[in-house]
């Protein structure tokens, strides 16, 4: 009990001092002695409290059921996993789970298998050090930023690699994910995510979608221009795994002239584009990981999972795309992207849009497309529709889509089912144009939210504080149009909220901690909150942690750790580093 309550109040003390950091305030103050003093106190009289027969009864039951679940998917050899872009679960033959895989790595020819058994751990992180001392030592880079990016060797373990299986694909096949959080280059790529995202998203702020609402918002304003007509077609096109299909010197040579492009004076900050070049090499070149017994070498592409692969990818793909960028700027047309899912309008001809696409396609043969032309598409999770020169927008299910959300029984705080039914009526305001179509989402969010076992009372209540909160009761008891316009432009367009906020999260358990919430606030009120403190005006908001849950208890993704954390340096020179560096520690 003494290890729980610790771990806990750890990660409170540091989020929280963390907090109190950025906003300027003292951590080993009298107040803030005395304020985590209380949280101490707390956390060791809540936990100390005995559990509820009932809730103790029930955990055991629990408990024996996950076990027994374990036992006959082992023994049945079936393998569970997370579909992607989701958080249900798959269970699959693990035999035509591997199948899949294999395919996966045949055709993407992205890893190669380290044949001679040794785990690359030690000579990657031989490399990484390495390049940093060289920089650091020609002053490339500051002592700052070598010391973020230096490895934690505490914590240092090679990446291993896990497969989503892509159900809401026609072939169902699988999405690869490296877990490369302790891995040598880590912190490298986290940094140069960090210097060079910011720079590309401020280039392709026209020409990127953040979601599905975003696009409705500027096909709105194309509609109100004048620009759609009866004949206007939509374009929609997926990049054939994005972050796989990219060649490693090509990438380079994008990121070189990205950074050259953008660059003052040959750098982009402190650094010389030639040291991002030599810092993004680095992390392409250590891309390795441990799988089913066995270590690869990832060699074409970057990671995915890796911090810097997604704005390395984006700058390949954008030069690609330049000359359908331009075309459509100079036709008026909306060209836009969400990571490898483009939308495009045309009021050109099918065939001349054909041909055009033919046409940028063959400038890469290493960017390889499935598209869709027509008037009516799916495109993220929106259908839109060209309805004789009328938009019509509404939500799109995918054909894997099943009504399963957080079930009213589960262990969370009350206030997050109320949430969910406030978060899904929000969606259907902001995507369906009609009344109609909002009102079809609004019955199937209350046979969903029955299915779940959420109470008829609990859910009537919750949808009649919504339609309150905006003023549009007459959507819900008439179907008034004209209500649901002003409903529809004013969650569209509404801006997001900013304001200062404070996070801290929690473990949230049934039984005596029931009210921790409650008494944090109290606690962090008694010394944080009063008039004339600038903490005052800041939003406390106290989110949760769950203690485990199926995915943590059914899906096994991470090989065993002496696989991962096991130094077998393949030169005498990487056998010299690690053992300074370890001795250093």
């Amino acid at each position: 009990m003494k290890k729980i309550i610790d771990q806990e109040y750890k990660r409170l003390y540091d989020e929280t001092g963390k907090n109190l950091t950025k906003y300027a305030f003292p951590t080993d103050d009298s107040r803030a002695t005395e304020f985590f003093s209380e949280l101490k106190h707390l956390l060791e009289q809540l936990y100390a409290k005995p559990l509820p027969k009932k809730l103790k009864a029930n955990a055991r039951y629990i408990y024996k059921m996950i076990k027994s679940m374990q036992r006959k998917l082992r023994k049945a050899n079936i393998t569970v996993g997370q579909i992607d872009k989701s958080k249900l679960f798959f269970f699959i033959d693990t035999q035509e789970y591997e199948e899949k895989v294999k395919n996966y790595m045949n055709k993407t020819n992205a890893y190669r298998e380290i044949t001679s058994g040794i785990c690359p751990l030690a000579n990657d992180l031989h490399l990484v050090i390495l390049l940093l001392d060289h920089l650091h030592e020609r002053k490339e880079i500051t002592d700052e930023q070598y010391k973020q990016m230096y490895p934690n060797l505490k914590t240092l373990e090679l990446a291993h690699i896990y497969f989503n299986l892509k159900v809401h694909k026609p072939e169902i096949s699988v999405r690869p994910i490296v877990a490369s959080i302790n891995a040598p280059a880590r912190l490298i790529s986290s940094f140069l995510d960090q210097l060079r995202t910011p720079i590309y998203n401020y280039v392709t702020k026209d020409i990127t979608f953040i979601n599905s609402i975003d696009l409705i918002r500027k096909l709105n304003e194309y509609q109100q221009k004048g620009y759609l007509t009866s004949t206007t077609l939509f374009v929609i096109f997926d990049v054939t795994d994005l972050y796989t299909m990219i060649p490693r010197d090509g990438a380079i040579a994008a990121l070189r002239q990205f950074c050259q492009k953008y660059s003052v004076n040959g750098k982009i900050g402190n650094l010389k584009v030639e040291t991002i070049i030599k810092l993004a090499s680095i992390v392409l070149d250590t891309i390795s990981f441990a799988y089913k017994n066995k270590y690869y070498r990832q060699i074409k592409g970057g990671a995915m999972g890796s911090p810097f692969t997604m704005v390395l990818a984006n700058i390949y793909m954008l030069e690609w795309e330049q000359k359908l960028i331009q075309h459509q700027n100079r036709h008026h047309e909306i060209y836009g992207r969400y990571i490898d899912d483009v939308f495009m309008t045309t009021n050109l001809s099918k065939e001349d849009i054909l041909k055009l696409l033919d046409e940028t396609v063959r400038t890469d043969p290493n960017i390889k497309i499935t598209f869709t032309i027509n008037q009516a598409l799916e495109y993220l999770d929106a259908i839109v529709e060209n309805n004789n020169g009328q938009l019509r927008t509404t939500i799109y299910h995918k054909s894997a889509w099943e009504p399963h959300i957080l079930p009213y029984e589960s262990d969370h705080p009350r206030h997050i089912h109320a949430n969910i039914i406030y978060t899904m009526l929000v969606r259907a305001a902001r995507l369906c144009s009609t009344v109609e179509d909002f009102d079809m989402e609004r019955l199937s969010t209350e046979m969903i939210l029955l299915v779940n076992g959420y109470p008829p009372k609990f859910i009537q209540q919750h949808i009649k504080n919504f339609f309150i909160q905006h003023d549009a009761m007459k959507v819900w008891t008439e179907l008034n149009t004209e209500a649901y316009e002003q409903l529809y432009n004013t969650l569209l367009y509404k801006p997001t909220r900013k304001e200062n906020q404070i996070y801290v999260h929690y473990t949230f358990e049934n039984g005596p901690l029931l009210n921790f919430k409650k008494e944090y606030r109290q606690i962090w009120e008694k010394f944080y909150v009063y008039p004339g403190l600038r903490l005052k005006n800041i939003r406390l908001i106290l989110g949760t942690i769950l203690n485990g849950t199926l995915q943590s208890l059914l899906i096994h993704k991470k090989p065993k750790r002496d696989m991962l954390t096991i130094m077998q340096p393949s030169t005498e020179t990487a056998r010299r580093t690690i053992n300074e560096k370890h001795l250093h520690e």
